[in-house]
């Protein structure tokens, strides 16, 4: 990582201000209260997140102007630039953006730590950044415990093992000595319960009859269950022989009715009988149901024939209605449209040539004919109405209205054709030639449509003799219906017909499985099968009682039953067993008086819980001992499995890291110190004169140096996988100026483009890639 620049929004001393840096090593001088510091909590607050919590040990450098909290800083990490700015130090908001593309990362935090890889703010400060205070830390550390802190530095976050790894042996050496002279817990436990165990033994050995009185008590118990399990199995064989006897005449009537059973032959199935039963009730059930009509088939296709006549009929029917009603529309609107009471004649070709040259003269008409022969349809129409025969009636009405318009032309026709050249028809007297002559389209488009309908009226006419023949033909399913009736009522003639024909077929079905049935039962009709139920019955009821016959007869001896009944023999007397009870039940008389005695000895010594509550003081010691050994071994054990995971975690990075110390070491001192070199214990230096010393024996100066060779060497050491800023503040403050020149020249070197180096210090130097802070 390298960081090129920050901007302080609010930090501080600082506001509103920008750093650009450099990579490699970067200089930051300054005297105090300049802002180094400052400048370097928030470059690390900037990367780990300000801190939350406030206190007297914790500065979170809030505005001196108070205002706004926060800053960015552009950071580059493998040749891609990034950008992050926290804002707000309690509720900060953090947005981190790749410059290049301007992505804005929707978890800056995640997208942070994976850029970070492994390291967090501990191990941070535990590799890359330290001061003074971290220099002066080697010498609060005993010769013994330095193995142990270069442990921490080879393994960043062990510390806090090896805190857990001491607290733990303290722990288990506290609690149990190895001497013999010990008086810590474990051992006063241990001494403790060999004495109650001791006691134990006393007191068992002063009560030896017990043992004795507890086999004495357990050998007449056995004798006991011995005579009364004899004892039982006589009265069993007793009980057996009396049940026997009287299970004899139920095993008789049981054998004779098994004979007879058997002796049927083959049982009716009953199933097959039920089924037959079934067949012959569905047959009857379909007798008494069967549907019958003398209607043929014939009929039935006639019939359907004149309705799809019927309906063909009525459909050119309410065409020709329909032309009749069009043509009357026709005239009635050519009359609404040049406002006339009647239809004018056309004009002939002298009257249109007269239009031409001439006004025209007016010709008086008498329109009474046609309103006369429309108050005679109308009374015609509203007559059919009533009658239910609307056709009829429109029918009519287009008949008068034509007739009275034609006798209106004859009567007004002029004499001599010389009149009808000259004088034209009076509704024409208000109109201009350009009107007249467009109107003569009009009036012989309905004079056709007039002309079509006296042919409609002839064709109504020819079809009536027709629908009267049709309607005729069905008048055997109803007078006067509608074709959609008729078809209702054949389609209920047509549903009844395939009804019979089912049924018939259905019956015949049903006779032929009936005789099926028949046949596999060996009858003839129903009577024989009749009379095979009655048998069977008969049979069955021999069954059932046979079944309680057995039922009263389970567990006995069958075996024995049919020989006894094939001898007709006695038992044999029970007096030899009733003599042997009455031997064993003396003999349990005088074993219960012996073990009586023997349970009043041991009631009186079981009363004693002397030994009882000795051993239970015993078991509760062991149990405590046990648990305190076993925190001792598991703190012991612990202790051991921290300290040797640690060392095993530096047996392959420990060396190189000596190493690369010796070799910054020597450089740092000028060569006046040629290794470092490490103990079991202890950490050792070697001199340019071979002589060995100890941390303790170094000045503070040098071991300072070599604590920094240590942290370097650490930072080397892991750059293959970790490279970010390393943070030194003003940490070489006790360096004289020799060691301090060698140390600049150290880092100078160590800062490369693959490492970059914050060295803050109070002291003013000389060089490339200074900035120097001023007091403000």
């Amino acid at each position: 990582m390298w960081i090129k620049q920050a901007h302080i929004v609010g930090f501080g001393q600082f506001s509103q201000q920008t750093f650009n840096f450099v990579q490699g090593l970067q200089v930051v001088q300054g005297l105090n209260e300049a802002g180094k510091t400052t400048l370097h909590q928030f470059l690390f607050d900037m990367i780990f997140g300000f801190p939350q919590a406030k206190g007297r040990k914790i500065n979170t450098y809030e505005p001196l102007d108070k205002g706004p909290y926060g800053g960015r800083i552009q950071f580059e990490v493998a040749n891609q630039l990034y950008e992050l700015e926290r804002l707000g130090r309690t509720q900060t908001t953090t947005t981190l953006t790749a410059v290049a593309t301007g992505q804005i990362f929707a978890d800056p935090e995640a997208m942070l730590t994976k850029l970070l890889g492994p390291v967090d703010r501990e191990l941070y400060l535990a590799i890359f950044s330290f001061d003074q205070e971290a220099l002066m830390a080697i010498f609060s550390l005993k010769p013994d415990d330095f193995a142990a802190y270069l442990r921490t530095l080879a393994t960043p976050g062990a510390q806090d093992w090896l805190d857990v790894a001491n607290q733990w042996e303290k722990n288990a050496t506290t609690k149990f000595g190895t001497t013999k002279t010990a008086h810590r817990e474990i051992n006063q436990s241990l001494a403790q319960l060999k004495q109650q165990q001791q006691q134990l033994q006393v007191t068992i050995s002063q009560q030896p009859s017990l043992d004795k009185l507890q086999a004495n008590a357990q050998s007449l118990t056995r004798r006991l269950q011995s005579l009364q399990q004899r004892q039982a199995q006589i009265q069993s064989q007793m009980t057996h022989q009396q049940a026997q006897m009287h299970l004899l005449p139920v095993y008789q009537r049981w054998h004779k009715i098994t004979q007879q059973v058997q002796a049927v032959g083959k049982p009716l199935d009953l199933t097959v009988a039920d089924e037959a039963e079934r067949v012959r009730q569905q047959l009857a059930s379909l007798d008494d149901m069967m549907v019958t009509t003398a209607i043929t088939k014939q009929q039935v296709e006639s019939a359907n024939d004149a309705i799809e006549k019927l309906e063909e009929l009525d459909q050119k029917q309410a065409y020709l209605t329909k032309q009749q009603t069009t043509a009357m529309q026709a005239q009635a609107d050519v009359l609404a449209k040049y406002h006339w009471q009647q239809l004018p004649p056309l004009l002939t070709d002298d009257q249109k040539a007269k239009l031409n040259g001439q006004s025209v003269k007016a010709e008086s008409t008498d329109n009474k004919s046609l309103i006369i022969a429309a108050i005679i349809g109308v009374v015609i129409l509203m007559v059919t109405l009533m009658t239910n025969h609307i056709v009829t009636g429109v029918f009519l009405l287009i008949i008068c209205l034509v007739f009275g318009w034609w006798f209106g032309q004859n009567k007004n026709k002029p004499t001599t054709s010389t009149q009808a050249n000259h004088v034209l028809p009076d509704a024409y007297q208000q109109m201009t030639v350009t009107d007249i002559l467009s109107a003569q389209n009009d009036i012989k488009k309905v004079n056709d449509l007039l002309l079509a309908t006296n042919q409609t009226f002839q064709d109504q006419q020819a079809m009536l003799s027709e629908l009267v023949d049709v309607k005729v033909s069905l008048s055997w399913l109803g007078e006067g219906l509608s074709a959609k009736d008729y078809r209702s009522r054949l389609m209920a003639v047509h549903v009844q017909q395939e009804t019979m024909g089912q049924q018939q077929l259905q019956r015949q079905n049903l006779q032929q499985t009936l005789q099926t049935l028949y046949q596999k039962l060996g009858v003839k009709d129903e009577s024989a099968l009749r009379q095979r139920r009655d048998a069977q019955r008969q049979v069955n009821d021999l069954h059932r009682e046979a079944d309680m016959l057995a039922e009263q007869l389970q567990g006995a001896d069958m075996h024995e039953l049919a020989a006894q009944d094939a001898i007709k023999n006695q038992p044999q007397s029970t007096s030899e067993n009733q003599e042997i009870l009455q031997r064993i039940q003396r003999e349990k008389a005088q074993v219960n008086q012996q073990l009586a005695e023997v349970n009043v000895q041991l009631q009186n010594l079981q009363t004693d819980t002397s030994i009882e509550n000795q051993q239970q003081m015993v078991a509760n010691q062991v149990t405590m001992v046990n648990q305190q050994l076993k925190q001792y071994f598991v703190d012991r054990l612990g202790s051991e499995w921290i300290r040797q995971a640690l060392n095993a975690a530096i047996i392959d990075r420990l060396p190189n890291l000596l190493q690369q110390a010796s070799v910054l070491f020597a450089r740092l001192t000028n060569n006046h110190y040629q290794s470092v070199q490490q103990t079991k214990t202890l950490l050792k230096v070697v001199r340019n004169d071979r002589k060995v010393l100890g941390v303790n024996q170094l000045s503070k100066g040098t071991a300072s140096q070599l604590y920094v060779a240590l942290r370097l060497a650490f930072v080397l050491n892991v750059a293959s996988t970790l490279q970010l800023p390393l943070l030194i503040d003003d940490a070489f403050v006790d360096f004289d100026d020799q060691r301090r020149d060698a140390m600049m020249t150290v880092l100078s070197e160590l800062g490369t483009d693959d490492q970059q180096i914050f060295y803050f210090t109070g002291r003013l130097v000389s060089g490339d890639n200074i900035m120097t802070l001023t007091q403000s």
